[in-house]
């Protein structure tokens, strides 16, 4: 009965899932440019990306619960890192984290209508990903703006990985908590692509989870020790992940 339900019924629900996906997308984006008029710090509308997130895996059918949250000073500072999988897990950790949160996003992304607008509106920090040294430069001068009680996600990855296995971290994140100080928060995050594989619109209904591993504390580290820094954030996402966590069979 299950294998009907996942490849009989289940893609039938899938343009009405696009449908909804799209219309609330649109009418939250409009929300939170309008709300952001009148939350300069990002706070109030960051609570709306939060309600868009639940609301998109709840539809899709896709549960997520949250391991090792006692781990996190919900008033503190961090700089997030992740693992990869699936564009479920932006979702799965804009809604479970507990932590007022702004991510690092390719500059493309500003170009879709009113998302793009709304994005930044957020808070959420735009780099050229074309040009590394200058991605590098500004994620340097954001490191220094990082206030107390708001946290950054990043994917050192890059991109997603389509086995789920990591891929080699990029070392932007590490140059960000060498020059702000603000511990690194290790999260592994399991499940997300066989909810929604990379490079296809073929979600499926399934369970994902987000681990988070102990902080980080960067000033153990010397200024020019990114890269030991950085294995030391991927040994940590390493050690929790699961790669049949979620699997449909």
């Amino acid at each position: 009965m299950r294998i009907i339900f996942l490849w009989v019924i289940y893609p039938l629900w899938r343009p009405f899932y696009l449908i909804l996906l799209l219309a609330n997308t649109a009418l939250l984006a409009t929300v939170v440019v309008l709300m952001s008029l009148f939350d300069r710090q990002g706070n109030l509308v960051h609570l709306v990306g939060r309600f868009w997130s639940l609301l998109n895996l709840y539809l899709s059918g896709t549960r997520v619960k949250l391991k090792g949250r006692a781990k996190i000073d919900p008033k503190r500072s961090y700089i997030v890192m992740a693992n990869h999988q699936s564009l479920f897990d932006v979702w799965a950790l804009i809604g479970k984290l507990p932590l007022q949160i702004r991510w690092i996003v390719k500059k493309e992304l500003r170009k879709v209508p009113l998302f793009g607008f709304a994005l930044e509106r957020m808070g959420h920090i735009y780099i050229d990903r074309k040009h590394p040294q200058r991605a590098y430069q500004h994620l340097q001068a954001k490191a220094a703006g990082l206030h107390k009680e708001t946290s950054v996600v990043i994917f050192p990855e890059g991109t997603r990985s389509p086995d789920g296995r990591l891929r080699d971290f990029r070392l932007g994140g590490a140059t960000m908590a060498l020059t702000s100080g603000v511990y690194i928060l290790p999260v592994t995050v399991n499940g997300g692509r066989f909810a929604l594989p990379k490079g296809t619109l073929a979600l499926m209904p399934g369970k994902m989870e987000i681990i988070i591993g102990d902080p980080i504390d960067p000033a153990s580290y010397e200024p020019g020790q990114t890269r030991e820094l950085m294995d030391t954030v991927k040994t940590a996402v390493a050690q929790n992940l699961d790669l049949t966590y979620g699997a449909l069979t």
